[in-house]
């Protein structure tokens, strides 16, 4: 396979992010032109531009309840069906196990003239944070603590490169039993979500227009500055860049304090030098 292989992807704290520049790599070692683009930065209709000239294309985004983000799948409803049918990378991020990755999504991937011919899971460090999920969801702060676990996933990763260089069809976990035990976090979490993103509020300690950052990065425009404080609306995706983020802890879910956070920092992504701005700003 030789020519342009463009890739979208959504991230909310660098996992996506990491592992999409990690295939660039790869790919871009077995001859393909290769750039990894955070859909918050490209339109549907500039994606479907790149796509129509491309050999082949690649989506990623990280798994929830083994479900999509909705900033994701919005997207995709809203990119135009591409005259050609392109074969496709479909991967994802997850803690430990998501039933079919992203296979779920094959039906709208066809309709959009997306063939999925490789479809990925990659286990990735836990970015929930929130105290009430402490116990059942640990994790890790330290990057470094993450060396081996990242060391292998690049070496998933370039067996995945090798795979879509020679053109061989790879589709991880896409039989029924994958897909019948994804419905078991993926239909309580669809009854849960919408009720879920009205749990948010913010402290005295929010630094307001001071900071701000909050509002910056939120990939929906989910967060205003009311009154000197940041307010939430109700169109939440479950990122977590606002709650990890925040410099004084001053965001909450559920009401719970966040008294753990000054002991064990939040998960801030995979390597240092991740920053939510570097796949939220906007490009001139």
């Amino acid at each position: 396979m030789n020519g342009s292989f463009p890739i979208f992807f959504f991230s909310g704290t660098g996992n996506t992010w990491w592992i999409s520049q990690q295939i660039t790599e790869a790919l871009q070692e077995q001859g393909l032109d290769v750039k990894a683009c955070s859909i918050e930065q490209t339109t549907p209709q500039q994606a479907a531009a790149l796509m129509e000239q491309a050999v082949g294309v690649g989506l990623g985004f990280p798994i929830y309840g083994s479900d999509a983000p909705r900033i994701f799948t919005d997207w995709l409803k809203e990119l135009p069906i591409l005259k050609d049918k392109k074969p496709t990378l479909g991967y994802v991020t997850q803690g430990l196990w998501s039933g079919t990755g992203c296979n779920f999504l094959e039906e709208v991937y066809r309709e959009k003239g997306l063939d999925l011919k490789w479809s990925q899971e990659f286990n990735m460090p836990n970015n929930i944070c929130l105290p009430k999920f402490a116990l059942m969801f640990p994790y890790v702060s330290e990057p470094e603590k993450w060396a081996g676990t990242l060391e292998k996933r690049k070496k998933d990763v370039r067996a995945l490169a090798a795979r879509i260089a020679g053109e061989i069809r790879y589709r991880q976990h896409n039989d029924l039993i994958s897909r019948a035990s994804a419905w078991i976090q993926r239909g309580p979490f669809r009854l849960m979500h919408d009720p879920g993103r009205t749990l948010w509020s913010v402290d005295e300690s929010c630094l307001g227009e001071k900071c701000g950052r909050c509002i910056r990065i939120c990939p929906v425009e989910n967060i205003s500055m009311v009154d000197g404080r940041a307010l939430y609306g109700e169109a939440c995706v479950y990122c977590m860049r606002c709650f990890n983020f925040c410099p004084t802890h001053a965001i909450h879910y559920w009401g719970a304090s966040n008294e753990h956070l000054e002991k064990k920092p939040a998960y801030q992504g995979p390597v240092k030098e991740f920053r939510p701005e570097l796949i939220c700003e906007k490009k001139l």
